[in-house]
This record gives structure tokens, C-alpha cells and sequence, in this order.
């Protein structure tokens, strides 16, 4: 039942286009209440370019979408609707581009008039014939965007995790990356380029995961077949991939947690032998508060401890009920990690 009402939805749309190219058109009114026969109906005079998206490239999305238009008077266009949309990436890409376009408006006895007509943008990826590929890849191998027909596609059966970089982790920072692969007739990824990217720190992370991994090959007439595919890596931090130098704890309170960061900033102030009695401090270790051109948060305090020619920094801050720690081996590196917080923040 689904099947054949989707069939006569499609033969309805395409019954509105044909009747719009043809004299005597019968075309719906502005207010929808029912049909007009124009003597003449609109005609596209201008370039209609609509964008395709990279997102949709990615996901290998392509088929046609009709929109509802509502020409005016002057072959404008006053109101556009979705009539048969594929996915929101698509549909919004039409919309905005059919409402830039220029028409000649429909005319009734000569005269202008407002109706309502069916316009089709069509998104097909761009496709190589298999005899382009060989005359341009002797190897066989084909291009990045080379089209390649295959019943079966490469199946990953090894994957290899990216590293997350320790500057990403120091200052939070997440992020997806699309990299394109070639896997050839053995199930080997012999190419990679990244071709979407969230952040540059992660690109050769990604690349050298791929580069890693092994797949199941493509399979054409059940013949092992070379094809490109796109492969999604997200970095993300939960609490297990953070440094271990950094730790947040969150409090019932903002009076709990302020109470919490009293008492552990307290111990700039403390003397050698009152930090000698809080846990293993040893009492040779100088402590000094850093002041910094940089905060956030509502209590902040940056400290320095150093025995000998050692030397670590220090920041403890608090936010709302949250309160951060972290160590770090320079100022600039705990600038980067409060930087992070504050990005990380400015995201959500």
C-alpha cells in the first residue's frame, strides 16, 4: 500500500511539471483554495545554482527535491515549501537557492497573476565511466572521485584507534574528521586524505589509523575490486581519556564547592611544617602563589612548587559547583588547559 502511494504521489508531481511547460497550464491559486487555467505559466529566466553540500557529499546523498513555489506578479518568488524533500541538508540547500530565482511571472488575459507552481532540483554526484577510470589509472587503481560500481563494499575487520594528541588533551579540544581511504583488491588501505575537519591537530591521527586498519575488499561480479571509501573518526574526552595530572569534581552546592576550593588553595599560605602534616607533602618543597594575566571561573588561583632545580604549576579554580585541578610543568600549558575550560565551556 506504501509502494503504490508513493508511486501515485510521484506520477501526481510529475503531471504538475508537464502541465506547467504546456499552454493553458492549470496551476493552483495563491490562497490554495483551488486551480486556475493560465494562458501562459511561469518560466525560470535566471540561474538557478544550488549548493551541494559537503555534508551530503560525505554521505553519498543524491536524489531530487521538489519544492512548492509561489510565484508573484513580477516572477518572483513570494513563498517556498518543501513538496518532497530527501533530508534536511538537501531540502534547505533547494530552498534557499529557488528563492533567489527569477521567473516570468504566469499570465491570465494577458494580465499577471499569483499561483502556486512544482520546481525540481535535482543533486546527483558526479560519476566516472568505468573505461575514464582505466584510460586514467593504467594501474587500475581509480581516482578519489572516480565513480566505481560494487556489490559488496569493504567491511573493516581491524580497526586501529587514532592517538589523541597530548596538546588536544591539555586544552579539550574535540573534534570529527572524514578521511577518504583506498582499500584495494587485497583489503589494504593504500591512500588516505582527509576531505573534512573539525581540527588540523587530528588529521594525522586519523590518516595514520586509517593507514592501519584492515578491511574485507570490494566485490564486483564477485571479483575482488579497488574502491575509495570514507572512513568517521571522532575524538572526544571522556573522564578516562584526561590526563591524568587534571581532575573536576562537582559539589551539591556552589557554598560546598567554594568551601572545597578554600581549603585546598588554603595551602599557599600554609608554613613548611603545616603542609608537613596533609597527606605526604615534604616539607622541602617551596610553595608560591603565580600571579597570571589570564582567569577564569569565580575563584581562581595559580601556585608554583618547587624542591631544587624541580618545579611544577598549579590551578585550582571553581565554577559554580564545579572545581578544577590541574598540574602542569609551565605556565603556558596550565594557560592551555584553563583555555580549553574555557572554549569547553563556550561550546556547550
Amino acid at each position: 500500500m506504501k509502494t503504490k502511494l508513493l508511486m501515485l504521489c510521484l506520477c501526481v508531481l510529475f503531471v504538475g511539471l508537464y502541465a506547467q511547460k504546456k499552454e493553458g497550464a492549470k496551476l493552483q491559486k495563491a490562497d490554495e483554495s483551488g486551480f486556475l487555467n493560465v494562458d501562459s505559466p511561469p518560466s525560470l529566466i535566471s540561474e538557478l545554482k544550488p549548493v551541494y553540500p559537503d555534508d551530503a557529499k560525505i554521505e553519498g546523498l543524491e536524489g531530487t527535491v521538489y519544492l512548492k513555489l509561489l510565484i508573484d506578479e513580477k516572477g518572483n518568488v513570494a513563498k517556498a515549501k518543501i513538496e518532497q524533500g530527501i533530508k534536511d541538508v538537501l531540502d534547505n540547500s533547494a530552498l534557499e537557492a529557488a528563492k533567489k530565482a527569477k521567473f516570468s511571472p504566469a499570465l491570465l488575459k494577458n494580465k499577471p497573476v499569483k499561483v502556486w507552481v512544482v520546481l525540481p532540483i535535482a543533486f546527483k554526484l558526479e560519476a566516472g565511466t568505468g573505461e575514464k577510470q582505466a584510460a586514467a589509472n593504467p594501474s587500475g587503481e581509480p581516482g578519489m572521485n572516480d565513480f566505481v560500481t560494487v556489490e559488496k563494499l569493504p567491511e573493516m575487520v581491524n580497526a586501529c584507534k587514532p592517538e589523541y594528541p597530548e596538546a588536544a588533551k591539555t586544552k579539550e579540544i574535540t573534534g570529527k574528521i572524514y578521511v577518504k581511504v583506498l582499500v584495494d583488491r587485497e583489503g589494504n588501505p593504500k591512500k588516505a586524505v582527509v576531505i573534512k575537519s573539525d581540527n588540523e591537530i587530528f588529521n594525522q591521527p586519523a590518516i595514520d589509523a586509517a593507514l592501519k586498519s584492515k578491511f574485507t575488499p570490494a566485490l564486483h561480479d564477485q571479483k575482488p575490486t579497488p574502491v575509495w571509501i570514507v572512513l568517521p573518526y571522532r575524538f572526544t574526552l571522556g573522564d578516562n581519556d584526561k590526563k591524568e595530572n587534571g581532575q573536576s569534581e562537582r559539589f551539591e552546592t556552589q557554598e560546598k564547592a567554594k568551601e572545597y576550593f578554600d581549603g585546598s588553595s588554603g595551602i599557599v599560605n600554609m608554613s613548611p611544617d603545616q603542609r608537613s602534616k596533609i597527606g605526604n607533602i615534604d616539607k622541602e618543597i617551596e610553595i608560591s602563589k603565580v600571579e597570571t594575566d589570564f582567569s577564569y571561573g569565580d575563584d581562581f588561583l595559580v601556585y608554583k612548587s618547587s624542591k631544587g632545580d624541580k618545579s611544577k604549576f598549579h590551578v585550582i579554580l571553581r565554577k559554580g559547583t564545579l572545581v578544577y585541578r590541574y598540574i602542569g610543568d609551565s605556565l603556558p600549558e596550565i594557560k592551555g588547559y584553563v583555555d580549553g575550560l574555557q572554549k569547553s565551556s563556550e561550546r556547550n
